[in-house]
């Protein structure tokens, strides 16, 4: 009974903690003081600017540029614009999208440029593009963007004189293939591009939540040392620049970092109905992410614009958020220490409880399927929700209850780990991995990913222990391992393992050589505090791959597990984890079934709803 109130205590905490931390700041009104950032004064021209569609060439993307221009000269830039012929692969597209036979369109950036008290230094650029898809007036994507950098450079103005030149950049024709940046950057770029020493890009690839700095330069050392003094509400993490480094999306600032460019990139995901919608009209964008987005990139502008010198290239740095309040940060190599403390710690346990090898070897066999069935069982659910074929906007409608669907899965799975044992014949331990299999396959989903984890489900299960007693040493060890290997070869990664690790390694050394009581409390603490955390993560997590690879979230239940199973109860009914799944599956045939959501982008039907995403 203890364990189970300690328990409920601790995933309550947790979701405190979850939820505190993916809620975005306040939004400011227009009586703010003039030297900060207001969404009220950002959505002024939010409301200006989405009235209409405004993809390149278009009335909207010229009325537009107009607006622009009159407010950076309002603010005292010296305006300009810089042109270029569109592409023709990207006409032929637009051409596509809009079922008409444009030609000789124009690609318009519009720059603004500050001066700084010393011209010579190297120049800030605060970047977003104004226009938009076809058929979406392209309120998130991405006029917040280009809303929140003209209230940055008003708030800067009124800060006083700057150390160096700020720049205004506003791309155009981004949507149909980053042609604004290329102009600008790339071959036959701007003069003005030599002289930029920093980026600050602000994108949208939904219209709340949190904005979330996911991409860096390279050598971000000394730059997110920066962002954690400056930044007093972060959301970031370093494993989000790895994997965005890893995959192949891109924004504007995309074209900037192949020439060597540091900057730091922001972006809301969350509403991402929103994304290329029709519906992405200044009613749908949250203010607070305004506000959001707004702070951290007046946060970080003031503290370049103004400084004498900028951030030089250091090594890349581990770093994450905690709780949306602070940013932890620490050179990657240090990660070692944790690794070490962490392993000292269990070895500390290990050496007063002293387990029986052969069992936690069983026990590692048990967590590994486990997880493995937990990301055949997310990645089958997926496909029966009909993420095969599907249009990515639709699924990007369903997000909210995806997300919940895969919550309900990881909650069934923990509670089906006491009925994970040996069965005979031993022919029934592969049947749940069959059955999955079948039914992910049946309705669409990806062949080549569901019969590998299939056969692995089936090939653990054949080897499952009758006996889970160490089962939390095995989470333990095996996360150990797995920070050991993350740290030796993707070190910046390390936090999503390493962080939890730690937490549970000093609740595992507790229950060894504290009383129970005291033991107990430490646990349910360590695991509020390492649960929280990850939840955050996979939220975020989960915004931006859920609606297409829903099982990368089994890396976040593999870093939770040793600070969970020691406070899981020893007798789970039977129903509960059936309910899970069942009520899992019922919502699973709702977005599956369900129309066509009316926010899906206008051209994603003709395009089967792919498109290069940001």
């Amino acid at each position: 009974m203890h364990r189970t109130i300690a328990l409920i205590a601790a995933l309550a905490a947790a979701l405190v903690w979850a939820v505190l931390a993916a809620l975005p700041p306040a939004a400011r009104g227009t009586d703010t003081p003039p030297a900060t950032f207001s969404a009220g004064r950002a959505f002024a021209h939010i409301n200006a600017l989405a009235q209409a569609p405004r993809p390149v060439g278009s009335p909207g993307n010229v009325r537009g540029i107009g607006y622009l221009s009159e407010r950076l000269r309002s603010l005292g830039a010296d305006v300009s614009e810089q042109t270029v012929p569109l592409d023709k692969k990207a006409l032929d597209a637009l051409n596509k999208w809009s079922g008409r036979s444009l030609k000789g369109l124009t690609v318009r950036n519009v720059i603004g440029v500050f001066p700084g008290s010393d011209r010579t230094k190297p120049a800030l650029l605060l970047m977003a593009h104004h226009d938009s898809v076809w058929g979406s007036p392209g309120a998130a994507d991405d006029a917040m963007g280009v809303a929140a950098a003209l209230e940055v450079a008003r708030a800067i103005r009124a800060q006083g004189q700057t150390e160096r030149d700020l720049i205004l950049l506003f791309t155009d024709s981004e949507e149909m293939g980053l042609n604004g940046a290329e102009a600008f950057f790339g071959k036959g770029a701007h003069p003005l591009a030599a002289r930029v020493g920093m980026i600050i890009n602000m994108e949208a690839r939904g219209a709340g939540g949190r904005a979330n700095m996911f991409e860096t330069g390279p050598g971000n050392g000394e730059m997110m040392r920066l962002y954690a003094d400056r930044v007093d509400r972060p959301a970031t993490n370093s494993l989000s620049v790895l994997i965005y480094d890893l995959m192949p999306n891109s924004t504007d600032y995309t074209i900037a970092k192949r020439k060597g460019v540091p900057g730091f990139n922001l972006a809301t995901l969350d509403r991402a109905f929103a994304y290329h919608s029709p519906m992405s009209t200044p009613a749908v964008v949250d203010p607070d992410s305004v506000q959001d987005m707004g702070d951290q990139a007046l946060a970080l502008a003031s503290a370049l614009a103004f400084a004498p010198e900028l951030p030089a290239k250091s090594d890349n740095a581990a770093f994450a958020d905690l709780l949306g309040r602070v940013t932890i940060v620490y050179p990657a190599v240090a990660g070692w220490v944790l690794v070490l403390l962490s392993a000292a710690l269990i070895g500390a346990a290990l050496w007063r409880k002293r387990p029986a090898v052969r069992t936690v070897g069983g026990a590692s066999v048990l967590i590994v399927a486990l997880l493995v069935h937990g990301a055949l069982l997310l990645t089958a659910y997926n496909a029966v929700s009909g993420s095969g074929g599907a249009n990515y906007y639709d699924r990007l409608a369903a997000l909210p209850r995806l997300e919940i669907i895969a919550g309900l899965l990881v909650a069934g799975l923990l509670l089906l780990l006491p009925f994970f044992r040996r069965t005979r014949p031993r022919l029934m331990a592969i049947a749940p991995a069959m059955a999955l299999m079948w039914a992910g396959v049946l309705t669409g989903g990806a062949i080549a990913l569901l019969v590998p984890l299939a056969l692995l489900a089936m090939a653990t299960a054949w080897f499952l222990p009758r006996d889970d007693r160490e089962a939390s040493t095995a989470a333990i060890l095996l996360l150990l391992l797995a920070a050991t290997i993350i740290q030796a070869l993707q070190p910046t990664a390390g936090p999503l393992f390493q962080w939890p690790l730690l937490l549970a390694a000093i609740a595992m050394v507790g229950r060894a050589w504290l009383p129970q009581g005291v033991a107990l409390i430490l646990t349910a603490l360590c695991a509020a505090i390492g649960v929280g955390h990850l939840l955050t993560q996979a939220h975020f997590i989960f915004l931006g791959v859920g609606a297409e690879l829903p099982a990368v979230i089994i890396l976040t239940l593999f870093a939770a597990l040793p600070l969970l199973l020691p406070l899981l109860p020893r007798a789970i009914p039977r129903w509960m984890p059936g309910l899970a799944l069942a009520v899992a599956l019922v919502l699973t045939l709702w977005v599956r079934l369900d129309p066509m959501a009316p926010s899906i982008a206008v051209y994603s039907q003709a395009d089967g709803g792919k498109k290069s995403r940001d």
